[in-house]
């Protein structure tokens, strides 16, 4: 069955974008004419000059100590995810796998910007206004809100109870007064052949 157009369409405009780390311990920058080739395998759109960060140890690269780190991002139009990207930068880039580190972009992102949050936060995040409780959240929501439901619902009842037990009319008493028929005693004499009609007079006369 064909696609949509629209379909089509949104994938052949659609880019991957991943973030690329890379450890260096042999003192030169990344050779970028070797990544683009890997890269161009999954159609490279777009990549970013490398940014070289301090020297340093990186969360990315424990094993390596205090060491450089470049950071590139990069656009591809093929369907790929991290662990291709960096398989391909090895195989073809000739980079050892473990100085390589690759992250979806926009997932990096927004990680990093959480942890500077927390970096340059002073006291506990869950003081901060917008993180606090509602007051009085637990009467909104919650085994307290179960238990006011269960009240409510059972004072209506009690509200829209059949009259069937009232025993008065209008403030006098009536045996019958909210009763229905099957309350109220019935004849025990069959009604036909039991009462025999009158005459009206002798014949006769």
């Amino acid at each position: 069955m064909l696609k949509p157009f629209q379909t089509y369409f949104y994938q052949a405009k659609r880019v991957f974008e991943f973030r690329i780390k890379l450890a260096q311990h042999d003192g030169g920058a990344p050779d970028m004419a070797r990544i683009r080739s890997a890269l161009e395998a999954y159609q490279l759109e777009t990549v970013t000059a490398p940014r070289r960060l301090p020297i340093q140890e990186h969360r990315d690269f424990p094993q390596w100590g205090p060491c450089e780190c470049y950071i590139i991002d990069v656009a591809v139009a093929y369907p790929a995810i991290d662990t291709d990207v960096r398989h391909i930068l090895s195989e073809r880039a000739g980079i050892n796998l473990d100085w390589i580190r690759v992250y979806p972009l926009q997932q990096h992102v927004d990680t990093e910007e959480a942890e500077m949050r927390g970096q340059d936060h002073n006291g506990a995040l869950l003081d901060e206004a917008e993180l606090q409780d509602e007051p009085n959240a637990q009467e909104l929501a919650g085994q307290k809100r179960v238990g006011n439901l269960m009240k409510e619902l059972s004072a209506r009842t009690r509200k829209y109870e059949i009259a069937g037990t009232d025993t008065t009319n209008g403030g006098t008493k009536d045996p019958h007064y909210g009763k229905t028929t099957n309350d109220v005693a019935q004849g025990n004499t069959a009604p036909i052949g039991t009462l025999k009609n009158k005459l009206q007079g002798k014949r006769g006369q």
